[in-house]
């Protein structure tokens, strides 16, 4: 899957912020999966790549 809106998620990652990373995930990253973004709710790993 890729994620183009990265600013809050590399925001709350770079000041190791758990609480900030949920929120940035849960609102701005799972609702743009559609129907089935339930499976994407518990990540085990993000990669960044350039």
């Amino acid at each position: 899957m890729n994620v183009r809106r990265w600013d809050a998620i590399v925001t709350a990652w770079a000041n190791t912020d758990p609480l900030a990373l949920e929120e940035a995930w849960t609102t701005d990253v799972l609702p743009d999966l559609g129907s089935q973004w339930g499976q994407y709710e518990y990540v085990s790993s993000i990669g960044f790549a350039v």
